[in-house]
């Protein structure tokens, strides 16, 4: 197996599948990775090792685009390849203005492939077998790839066309096509080029097409005169739909393939190229497998939406129009009565009222949070706690750091974790807020992209076996409590895309971990 020699550059770690190697089934080449944490460092490593392909990782200790240019004036011809958030979109585009390629991070295990086949595709490139044409066009197609997918205003649908239509124009196909499989037979989800056998909303037999090469391996497969092969020649995809040559790569969505990606022609192709070319189908069919993810997971938050606005609904007027009409009829009942059970009924609804405020709270802030801003923690969580009346219960700010959120929504965090830390402890409790220490976890530090945060009290602390309840709603152990208060505190942590752990602290105390936090 050909080894590919890669340098990487970042202050993060590298990507695991830089430092753990690929796995053979899924790579056509062995890499051999320097890394260095520098820029300096790594062109001091290109001039010693002379890669085949350059990985860099923001941040850089230093302008990444001065980098780059000190870089080709070394290596006019290398390939480099920036692996970074799609947030991270000024880097992105000084990286692409510079003649780079660009691998999006994802937050599933689908990136390491993704890197892979990227990295693959540098093999492609430099490898004798190869010429460089494959090379260029593909970088043509996935840099193309990459201006759709930020273009917000564009559905689903119409981004899925123009790759298609990337495709076909970068790759020389005059068909192509993306499909959905099931239930053994093949439906055309969208169509660039002008076949009448090809057309959206058409569903043939999977046996009838090439698509069932495609699904039987699981990879990409690369035919480049299927009037060649004595088996391919029957397939009414050829005899009747005249498909001589032909790409297809399966489309992954939730680790089930979901269809394929294909392009086709009506005349042969050059064995070594339409070979080159199975790499770069396999990214737009990942691609698309993730725009399918997202898609989906966007249609079910605009339903959940739609259910908690009707939830909301039936709590702030079913219920609380009775309650008000309670509340109402006691206030009568106090001045003609003097009753002692009285109180209890004025406990009974206060209770209500709280609950039902508490309710609507948690439907409405596991909403996603569309404006973000920076926000600096120290002056948010001093506001928050000047609303805090305990004379037994001392803040203290271990760090200042800045997060991006939505400050109202984040101020309900810090209140709910202070108001609980002083409502489970009796006696006197310090209150501290402060970042997780990268020296004894696993959490990046702040100027690498995401990090972690705490808030953490030295008090009696949570038993393990109850840690992961205390965030269910209605979970509480005071009788007075609505359970709500830490629910609220998860969802408004994950409608961020922040994670939230419950643990001990040094003392003993209670030490809410958040991580994922930019």
């Amino acid at each position: 197996m050909p080894t590919l020699r890669v340098l990487y550059v970042g202050t993060a770690d590298p990507p695991d599948v830089l430092t753990n190697g690929v796995e053979p089934a899924t790579a056509d080449h062995e890499f051999s990775v320097t890394t260095a944490e520098t820029t300096a460092g790594g062109l001091r490593a290109y001039d010693a090792e002379q890669p085949d392909c350059l990985v860099v990782e923001p941040p850089l200790d230093t302008d990444i685009g001065e980098f780059l240019s000190q870089m080709r004036e070394r290596a006019p011809e290398l390939p480099i390849l920036l692996f970074a958030s799609p947030a991270d979109i000024d880097v992105v585009n000084k990286v692409l203005a510079a003649g780079a390629d660009y691998v999006p991070k994802t937050d599933d295990d689908s990136q390491a492939e993704l890197l892979t086949t990227r990295i693959e595709m540098v093999g492609g490139a430099t490898s004798a077998h190869h010429s460089s044409d494959p090379w260029r066009q593909s970088t043509a197609a996935i840099s193309r790839l990459y201006s759709i997918t930020n273009q917000s205003d564009l559905s689903f649908t119409e981004k899925l066309d123009r790759a298609l239509e990337v495709g076909t124009a970068d790759l020389g196909y005059p068909f192509a096509y993306a499909t959905r499989i099931e239930d053994d037979n093949v439906e055309i989800l969208a169509v660039a080029g002008d076949h009448e056998g090809i057309t959206v909303g058409q569903t043939t037999p999977l046996s009838d097409n090439y698509c069932q090469l495609t699904m039987a391996e699981n990879e990409p497969v690369a035919i480049s005169d299927a009037g060649a092969d004595e088996a391919l020649s029957e397939l009414p995809v050829y005899t009747e739909l005249g498909l001589a040559c032909y790409i297809g790569a399966p489309i992954t969505v939730d680790d089930e393939v979901y269809g394929s990606l294909c392009f086709a022609g009506n005349e042969s192709r050059d064995p070594e190229l339409i070979e080159a070319q199975k790499l770069t189908v396999k990214t737009l069919a990942q691609w698309v497998g993730y725009e399918i993810e997202r898609s989906q997971r966007e249609e079910e938050l605009e339903r959940q939406v739609e259910r908690l606005e009707e939830f909301s609904h039936i709590v702030s007027h079913d219920l609380r129009n009775p309650l008000n009409i309670a509340q109402g009829r006691l206030e009568i009942a106090q001045e003609n009565c003097d009753s002692p059970h009285l109180a209890t009924v004025i406990d009974a609804l206060d209770r209500m009222e709280d609950i039902i405020e508490d309710t609507l709270m948690l439907a409405r802030q596991g909403q996603s949070v569309d404006n973000m801003e920076p926000v600096e923690i120290t002056d948010l969580v001093n506001d928050c706690w000047e609303l805090i009346e305990s004379p037994n219960a001392e803040l203290r700010i271990v760090d200042d750091f800045t997060v991006h959120g939505d400050p109202n929504r984040l101020s309900h965090v810090f209140e709910n974790l202070f108001r609980n830390a002083i409502d489970h402890n009796e006696g006197p409790i310090t209150i501290r807020v402060g970042l997780k220490n990268v020296m004894y976890t696993n959490t990046r530090a702040p100027d690498s992209g995401t990090f972690g945060f705490f808030v953490e009290d030295d008090g009696q602390g949570v038993p393990e076996g109850r840690r992961e309840s205390v965030f269910d709603a209605g979970e509480t152990t005071r009788k007075d409590g609505t359970g709500f208060g830490l629910p609220i505190v998860k969802q408004i942590a994950e409608a961020h895309g922040w994670e939230v752990e419950l643990t001990d602290s040094f003392d003993g105390g209670a030490r809410f971990e958040f991580t994922n936090v930019r």
